[in-house]
């Protein structure tokens, strides 16, 4: 054999030894998913965890539960959006949402006076009460909407694998004209992966298990109540205690029991809101934030969402199951400005309040006329599904309006056993030890083959 087909053997022996790490990590994509259409809702059945979105025009929300235990549902629903003013110093909680029945006036001047406003002008509550007129009202219920249902696209990883499912709910329509200006600014954006995923948003990662939907809220050309009454009163705002504005959105929680049931008829009621956690009395539900346990429907409670495993999160549970629904948060959002290179992150906080239903807030601060995007999460959580490894990195594209991830930003981790890297490193001394010989047989021959006479 010659000195170059040698070398040639050897290259092709070093390629299919690169490759070999590679062929392990291919996934087959038939059977990974499929999706129904039943009475009004699109079920999204993957190998772990089954998704259910209403199809006909309602409120966001989103029914899930664990394939290997069909009996227990898990419910979010999205409810709205609430602009909250806070004074200096005070805290979030449900009780400072503004109630648009009582009318603007009223409720900001009983709370300015807690806050040591003292009325010393008629000018200034003429120019309180003339600013109430162009304000709407506070809080935006998404039931008021008209929501789309964007088509369940698939996922694709930049090897071309399957890795997942996308859709979207988009506000196409208010029937509040108060609320018109949020019309194609409100969407909800959702992604589904087969397999554990670790995001990564700037320096930041977090794992996204495979029983997991993740959310991004994007809300963009906000019009704000503070900005119009505080252009209102001109100068006379100085004499006002300061006011730090919130933008809130409020979800309703619930975990249902199928008791032998349809359970297209248990969504239904859902989805019509007929029932809630309180109603049920075969079914205990408690919940988990941070070191507290909470049984909801036996308490008035409110808290904030702490954080658990790096996330802010609240686990619902039932009794005699080791896997539980989750509602998680990232603490920061990004604010994207038009004409502006530079991403802002803003922090997040979230508010739970348990009593005879299960509601959750997530807090977000003023961002002007940017574009607002947070991503929370629902899904199942257990001890077996969290201890599972990524198999991609998703470098989630900041300020992206792309319902469908770009297969560029869905990287496989190329993970090699043990095993696999020790015979490759002897297969490699022993190529190595070839060529050398080689050379040096070739050296040998070229040596001997001269001619010093």
């Amino acid at each position: 054999m010659t000195r170059r087909k040698v070398i040639a053997l050897i290259v092709i022996m070093i390629m299919s030894l690169v490759t070999l790490p590679i062929g392990q990590s291919q996934i087959i994509d038939k059977g990974r998913y499929s999706i129904e259409d039943v009475d009004g809702w699109k079920k999204i059945i993957t190998e772990t965890i089954t998704v259910a979105v209403p199809s006909d025009s309602t409120i966001p929300m989103f029914i899930w539960w664990y394939n290997n235990d069909s009996s227990i549902l898990y419910v979010a629903k999205y409810e709205g959006l609430a602009e909250a003013w806070l004074f200096t110093s005070e805290q979030f909680s449900h009780a400072k949402l503004f109630a648009d029945s009582k009318g603007f006036t009223y409720e900001f001047i009983v709370r300015a006076n807690s806050h040591g406003w003292i009325e010393t002008s008629g000018f200034v509550l003429k120019k309180i009460n003339e600013a109430s007129n162009i304000l709407h009202p506070f809080f935006f219920s998404f039931s008021q909407g008209k929501w789309e249902l964007t088509p369940i696209e698939e996922i694709k990883a930049e090897d071309g694998t399957l890795v997942g499912l996308a859709f979207a709910f988009i506000l196409i329509d208010s029937k509040n004209p108060s609320f018109e200006f949020a019309e194609d600014n409100i969407i909800i954006r959702n992604k589904l992966f087969f397999d554990p995923v670790m995001m990564q948003v700037e320096k930041n990662g977090v794992i996204l298990s495979k029983a997991e939907l993740k959310s991004d809220i994007i809300i963009s050309n906000w019009k704000w109540n503070y900005d119009a009454f505080f252009d209102t009163l001109g100068e006379l705002f100085y004499e006002l205690p300061e006011i730090v504005p919130r933008l809130v959105l409020s979800s309703t929680l619930n975990v249902r029991s199928v008791n032998g049931r349809d359970v297209i008829d248990v969504m239904n009621e859902e989805r019509s809101g007929i029932t809630s956690v309180s109603g049920q009395t075969s079914l205990e539900v408690r919940i988990k934030v941070g070191d507290r346990t909470i049984v909801v429907g036996r308490t008035d409670e409110e808290g904030k969402i702490v954080t658990m495993n790096g996330l802010p999160k609240l686990e619902m549970l039932t009794g005699g199951r080791t896997i539980s629904g989750f509602f998680s948060f990232n603490p920061s959002a990004a604010v994207v400005y038009k004409g502006q290179s530079n991403t802002k992150f803003v922090d997040v906080e979230g508010v739970f309040w348990a009593a005879r239903s299960l509601r959750t807030f997530i807090v977000y601060p003023y961002f002007g006329d940017g574009a607002l995007m947070h991503d929370p999460s629902v899904g199942i959580s257990s001890p077996e599904l969290e201890s599972e490894t990524p198999k991609y990195i998703f470098k989630s594209p900041i300020a992206s309006m792309d319902i469908v991830p770009p297969p560029q930003t869905i990287v496989p981790i190329e993970i090699v056993p043990f095993f696999e890297l020790a015979v490759g490193a002897i297969i490699f001394v022993m190529i190595v030890a070839a060529v050398i010989i080689i050379n040096k047989k070739a050296k040998i021959e070229v040596l001997d083959s001269l001619d010093y006479s």
